[in-house]
C-alpha cells in the first residue's frame, strides 16, 4: 500500500493527472472523467477519504510484472536459458484451475519477460493436463506461474483436487507469483509441496481495515467500509476480508476492496474485473 497525500490535500488537476498516469495501463481505460465520476459517488464530506484511497492504490504495471518474472526465474536454483547449463528437465505451467484463468495469459508474458518466446523453447511450456506425459522425476523442475495469491485458498484447493496427482515422480515444484500476502504464502507452504516465490509480499499493514494500517483512522475506516458494503454487501472487505488496494494492469483481484472494482447499478468501480 502506498502512502496517501496528507488529509485535506486539494483534488486539483495535477493530482487527477497523477492518478490518470498511474492507472493508464489498466486493461479498461481509467481516464480523468472516469476518476471524477468515481469520486462523485462519495458524499462531499468523504471525498477526501476517497481521494486518499486512490493515493494508496498499488498499481502493478506490465513493466513491473515483467521485471518480477525475470527476477523470480533468475533466482531459481538450476535454471539457465542455455539447456547445457540447466539442472534437470524444466517445464513451465499456468497455475489455472480451469481454462481461461489469469495464469494462461500470464504465461505468455512470462515467456516474453524471460526471452523464451522463440519456438525453440516451446517444449518448456505445457498445460497442467499434459504434466503426466512429461515424465518428471526427482531433480526435475516444474514451475507454475500466476499473478497473485490473496488467501491461498485457490492454490491449496487446486493442488489437492488436481495438481498434486499430476506429479507422481516428485519433481521440484515452484509457484512463481508477482504478489502474495504473507498469510497466503504460509498457507500454500503448509498445505502443498509448492515452493512459493513472490516479488511483492502484502502484510496486515496492507489491509485497509486492519489496526496495523496507519493511513486511515477508525472513523475513516468505518466510512470506507460503509461504501464497500454499498459496492458489495456479500464481500465488503474483499474476498477473505483481505482489504487490499492492489491492482494489476490486466485485472483487479477480488481480494481488493470492492469500491475499486464492483460494477453494478448502485456502484461503478474504476477497475472493473469484467466487461
Amino acid at each position: 500500500m502506498r502512502e496517501p497525500q496528507p488529509r485535506g490535500t486539494a483534488i486539483e488537476p495535477n493530482r487527477l493527472n497523477d492518478w490518470f498516469e498511474d492507472f493508464a495501463g489498466y486493461r479498461h481505460q481509467v481516464g480523468e472523467s472516469r476518476i471524477t465520476r468515481w469520486l462523485g459517488q462519495f458524499d462531499d464530506g468523504h471525498r477526501d477519504i476517497a481521494a486518499r484511497v486512490l493515493d494508496c492504490v498499488d498499481f502493478v504495471s506490465r513493466e513491473r510484472i515483467a521485471h518480477a518474472f525475470r527476477t523470480l526465474l533468475g533466482d531459481l536454483p538450476g535454471w539457465n536459458i542455455n539447456p547445457a547449463n540447466r539442472q534437470g528437465k524444466w517445464r513451465f505451467v499456468p497455475f489455472s484451475g480451469s481454462a481461461g484463468e489469469s495464469g494462461d495469459a500470464l504465461l505468455y508474458d512470462f515467456r516474453l519477460a524471460n526471452r523464451l518466446d522463440d519456438r525453440r523453447y516451446n517444449d518448456l511450456f505445457v498445460n497442467a493436463r499434459d504434466l503426466l506425459r512429461q515424465d518428471l522425476k526427482a531433480g526435475d523442475n516444474v514451475v507454475f506461474v500466476d499473478d497473485f495469491a490473496g488467501t491461498g485458498d485457490h492454490v491449496c484447493q487446486a493442488w489437492v483436487n488436481d495438481m498434486a496427482e499430476l506429479l507422481p515422480g516428485g519433481p521440484n515444484a515452484y509457484l512463481l507469483l508477482v504478489a502474495a500476502s504473507s498469510a497466503a504464502r504460509e498457507a500454500i507452504s503448509q498445505s502443498t509441496n509448492l515452493t512459493v516465490a513472490r516479488s511483492i509480499e502484502l502484510s496486515d499493514t496492507d489491509c485497509i481495515f486492519s489496526d496495523s494500517c496507519v493511513h486511515f483512522d477508525v472513523e475513516e475506516k468505518t466510512a470506507i467500509l460503509a461504501y464497500c458494503k454499498k459496492a458489495d454487501r456479500r464481500l465488503p472487505k474483499g474476498y477473505g476480508e483481505c482489504g487490499f488496494v492492489i491492482v494489476f494492469a490486466h485485472r483487479c483481484p477480488n481480494n481488493t476492496i470492492p469500491i475499486l472494482h464492483a460494477n453494478h447499478s448502485k456502484w461503478v468501480g474504476l477497475f472493473r474485473r469484467h466487461h
